[in-house]
């Protein structure tokens, strides 16, 4: 374990060992409905975006969160430089320094992991699908279940029963929590999510309105 560790914190694989461990501990928060996975998703009408997101395309890591894009490429670097470190490096010794080596090693992990992530990213992208193609405002009216602890003004995703994935938005002070279910009222073009509103709540309105 000792000789593990000395591995993946010595340079170069620590250069990828780090964003691991953040990559980690937020999908920990992820997998507890703590943040959105799509937090750093593009957005199309943004400049600066638009320009990452065309590199994206262009190396094949588009069409899935920008999160799930990052975390394979950074996995398949980190367990690429890690072999070479521990079966290549040696070789090169006496020849290189090992700085040099290093910074060579880094460079053709980020490469190598590049497309390896690009084709792992091909059937995930059925997943991630966000029906970009299809009117969002089509989807006013659908029951959903809220996925993280809370729903804020700013914060918030809940699952529909066909398994897609909104994000979703509600004034506070509200009840909504975990598990909760909620109906989209609105769609929000400027920030991306739907005003909702607990299902019982939308209930009660219909009932006052007959």
């Amino acid at each position: 374990m000792e000789l593990f560790l000395n591995e993946v914190f010595s340079f170069p694989t620590l250069i990828f060992t780090i964003p691991l461990i953040v990559l980690m501990l937020f999908w920990l928060m992820a997998f507890a409905g703590l943040v959105d996975i799509e937090i750093f998703d593009i957005d199309a009408d943004n400049d600066t975006d638009a320009t990452v997101g065309g590199w994206l395309e262009t190396f094949g890591l588009d069409g899935v969160p920008l999160t799930v894009a990052l975390t394979l490429v950074d996995i398949y670097a980190f367990a690429f430089t890690y072999l070479a470190r521990k079966y290549l490096t040696p070789l090169f010794d006496g020849i290189l320094s090992a700085t040099a080596i290093g910074f060579i090693v880094a460079i053709f992990a980020v490469l190598i992991a590049i497309p390896v992530a690009a084709m792992c990213c091909k059937p995930l992208r059925k997943v991630f699908y966000t029906h970009e193609a299809v009117s969002k405002k089509d989807l006013d009216g659908v029951i959903c279940t809220v996925t993280t602890q809370t729903v804020t003004e700013s914060f918030g995703q809940a699952a529909a029963d066909d398994g897609m994935v909104y994000s979703v938005r509600a004034n506070t002070p509200n009840d909504l929590c975990k598990g909760s279910r909620i109906v989209l009222l609105e769609y929000s073009t400027e920030h991306d999510s739907y005003i909702v509103a607990s299902e019982a709540e939308v209930m009660a309105m219909s009932s006052s309105h007959l």
